[in-house]
């Protein structure tokens, strides 16, 4: 199977509510050579002010912000190009926390599906957690890098690649980094090639529940540099949600909480210790079998034989896995209970799945370039976060199928968000954005970066006009 390593330059650090304003990725063959690349750049949708912190450290022109093509172009291209190199195993550097959530996003707001890199015989994984268990398993595969700013050890991926001689022509450039991030990726596959196979085989849901098939005691990596590996025993799956397993903490001993009844069980999940761990096998966790853990030096102390006996006690003790079933049932029935609908278009990206008839509207839009027919198509969508995407997508595309009150109310909507003055909403307003050139401005760590400063302080000015121009329509 091939590789897709990508990564995002945003237009701020909020996973939903920023945008992708550069998307580069690699098509990669198994060897971990090039095959073909993607590199695009986009202009702001209406109603994104951008993080000045953000764009001083990606460097996207503003000419770019203003100008580039439109995001629904970018994205369009993306999606193309993934579908075509598709079936693949994506990377990216930290990729499931952020990248992977803003590209999510992105497909949801351009009316795709959102879960492109993991249906259709596709994987994900990350090479941070990857980096995170090397480094503790075999700290001699890949050098740590040393951040000068804090004189600490540091696993930002710009500082590996000056550690490990890995060429990195522009950090936070989304090409550059996704250069580096396989530049790292083939040292930890040339050095510790078994490692490497056994966290991308595991990356596909149905190796992973095989692999356990085989291994009574296993040890979840760690997934910081701050956390250890962890001996763990598969326990059961949620009922309901065959991808979230349970695990009971080897250091633990059951017979104290055997007896627990659900609530109990519950607070073993929800506490501080995390006494059973829940892994999202669909989000590329790693564990390794003690033959990997007997091969470290560093990690062998951690065998016990006390482990494997109580994995055979957890085994036996059918009662409390049963209680455990229901538990994970019930727990996930709680938070849909008490977690209602939330309030913006962009929160509810789980908020139920598209239906049939949505999907085929879907497609008709995107496939028909008759903007009229595009608005008649939109106003149809059964679901109300589909029928707003769609008009967001035309307002930025072709305002002109809009009514003048419609077009009016539109302007509005993204007026009021970036000229919101309170604080405590969670976008990037005009008024965020000028706090944050101030603290730029008076800090000396960007003091040889005023110009840029500057720019970015006449292109906000220049978006607060626009939307001030909105808000009085």
């Amino acid at each position: 199977m091939n590789y897709v390593f990508y990564d995002f330059e945003t237009s701020g650090t909020n996973r939903y509510f920023d945008q992708p304003i550069q998307i580069a990725a690699a098509l990669v063959n198994e060897d971990l050579k090039v095959v073909e690349t993607l590199n695009e750049t986009c202009k702001l949708k209406d109603g994104i002010v951008p993080n000045p912190q953000a764009l001083l450290i990606n460097k996207i022109k503003i000419d770019t912000l203003k100008n580039g093509q439109s995001f629904f172009e970018m994205v369009n291209k993306v999606h193309s190009k993934f579908t075509d190199w598709s079936p693949a195993t994506f990377i990216g550097y930290n990729s499931l926390f952020f990248d992977e959530v803003v590209l999510r996003q992105s497909l949801y707001q351009s009316l795709y599906d959102p879960y492109l890199t993991n249906t259709n015989n596709n994987r994900r994984a990350d090479l941070y957690h990857i980096m995170c268990a090397i480094a503790k398993l075999r700290p001699s595969v890949v050098k740590l890098g040393f951040n000068p700013k804090t004189e600490k050890e540091s696993y930002k991926l710009e500082y590996l690649a000056i550690a490990n001689n890995v060429e990195q022509k522009q950090a936070h450039d989304a090409i550059s980094d996704v250069y580096a991030t396989i530049g790292i990726a083939k040292i930890i596959k040339e050095k510790a090639n078994d490692f490497w196979d056994h966290c991308i085989n595991i990356s596909n849901p149905n190796n992973f529940l095989s692999y356990l098939d085989l291994h009574d005691v296993v040890f979840k990596a760690p997934s910081h540099p701050s956390h250890d590996f962890s001996p763990m025993s598969f326990m059961t799956a949620n009922p309901e949600r065959p991808k979230e397993l349970s695990f009971f903490d080897l250091n633990y001993d059951l017979e104290k909480y055997k007896d627990s009844r659900l609530s109990g069980i519950i607070s073993l999940i929800e506490s501080k210790e995390k006494i059973i761990k829940i892994l999202e096998i669909n989000k590329a966790p790693i564990i390794l079998g003690d033959d990997f853990i007997k091969n470290s030096d560093l990690l062998s102390s951690k065998l016990d034989n006390n482990y494997y006996e109580k994995a055979s006690e957890i085994k036996m003790n059918k009662e409390f896995i049963e209680k455990l079933e229901q538990a994970l049932v019930d727990r996930a029935q709680d938070k849909a209970v008490n977690y209602p609908m939330p309030d913006f278009l962009e929160t509810q990206i789980y908020s139920g799945f598209s239906g049939p008839g949505d999907k085929e509207k879907m497609n008709d839009f995107r496939n028909t370039s008759d903007f009229e027919k595009k608005y008649l198509i939109s106003r149809d969508f059964e679901d109300a976060r589909y029928r707003e995407i769609a008009y967001r997508i035309l307002f930025n595309e072709c305002p002109t199928v809009f009514s003048e009150d419609k077009l009016n109310e539109r302007k509005q909507f993204f007026a009021q968000r970036a000229l919101d003055s309170s604080n405590d909403v969670k976008w990037c307003t005009i008024d965020k954005a000028r706090r944050a050139i101030e603290s730029l401005q008076g800090n000396d760590a960007y003091k040889t970066d005023v110009s840029s400063i500057k720019e970015i302080e006449l292109f906000i000015n220049e978006e607060e006009e626009k939307y001030k121009e909105y808000l009085a329509c």
